[in-house]
């Protein structure tokens, strides 16, 4: 909206005689604890959502893009998202041909950045503090015009959401350690530890595992228990988050009486220890 013209950055929210339309899937209208649209009305746009949460065809989003006020296209790459996937690489292509620049929030993927950059997309938003494990910050990747655009709102709005120097060092840290490791040694340890796990569950009275491979194409997979009723499910729920150390899980899907767990941040001691965990907690009296 605002490029690097000072004068603009320090209008905002305040976007008359801007570009301030914000094209974006139904579909990836995703909520992180508060919805993706707030983070558009931060800013002073005004999102536009597009098809429905089953579908967007592209010839949906081509037509919204029309319109002569439309700052980008914002497409999710999260788990969270809904129906068919949409087809970035063709998403970006139309946008392109209109001239509107397509930002892709990709949330937890910094290890699939080279994919979602390979799509043409101009600008990739990507968290530092997820599975790179810094500190918590946010990474930018992409045409180094609109990264100086997003670095010029340090004077505007984006002022009270600096990282701090600190973060920056762990940041800085982490990418290092990122750059020194091997996608496919990496792939194959989260394998192992499902496959581990899944192992264990076996022997676990009143519950059946199963690997539930991550729908937005992460190379990992996570481990779904699945208890005979929602009420055992939210029961085991409770007693893993009230032992100490608490254990906390995935509880999206509680009501069809599934426990989700993510194994990635977890060493071989910690393993060991969920496991135990709810052996113990379904251990009949």
């Amino acid at each position: 909206m605002t490029g690097t013209d000072q004068a603009k950055i320090a209008a905002l929210p305040d976007t008359r005689g801007m570009p301030s339309r914000v094209v974006i899937p139904n579909a990836h209208v995703v909520n992180y604890g508060h919805p993706i649209l707030t983070d558009i009305r931060l800013a002073g746009a005004t999102p536009i959502q597009v098809g429905d949460p089953a579908a967007c065809e592209i010839a949906e989003l081509d037509a919204a893009l029309a319109h002569p006020e439309t700052a980008c296209l914002l497409l999710v790459s999260s788990r969270l998202t809904q129906g068919p996937r949409v087809d970035f690489d063709a998403a970006v292509s139309v946008a392109h041909r209109r001239g509107i620049p397509v930002i892709i929030e990709g949330a937890a993927h910094d290890i699939r950045l080279d994919e979602l950059l390979d799509t043409g997309a101009d600008l990739v938003l990507v968290s530092a503090h997820k599975y790179l494990a810094a500190p918590p910050a946010g990474l930018m990747i992409g045409r180094a015009d609109y990264v100086a655009a997003c670095r010029a709102q340090e004077r505007g709005i984006g002022r009270g959401m600096k990282a701090s120097k600190e973060a920056l060092c762990g940041v800085l840290a982490a990418l290092e350690e990122r750059a020194s490791s091997h996608r496919d040694t990496w792939r194959d340890e989260q394998a192992c530890k499902v496959a581990w796990f899944l192992d264990q569950m076996q022997a676990v009275p009143g519950l059946t595992a199963s690997e539930w491979p991550d729908p937005s194409q992460a190379p990992f997979s996570r481990v779904v228990l699945q208890l005979d009723s929602p009420e055992h499910a939210t029961a085991l729920t409770q007693a893993l988050a009230s032992g100490r150390p608490a254990i906390r899980v995935m509880e999206h899907a509680l009501a069809h009486g599934q426990i989700v767990l993510e194994l990635v941040p977890l060493d071989n001691s910690e393993l060991h220890l969920v496991a135990s965990r709810i052996a113990d907690a379904l251990r009949p009296d």
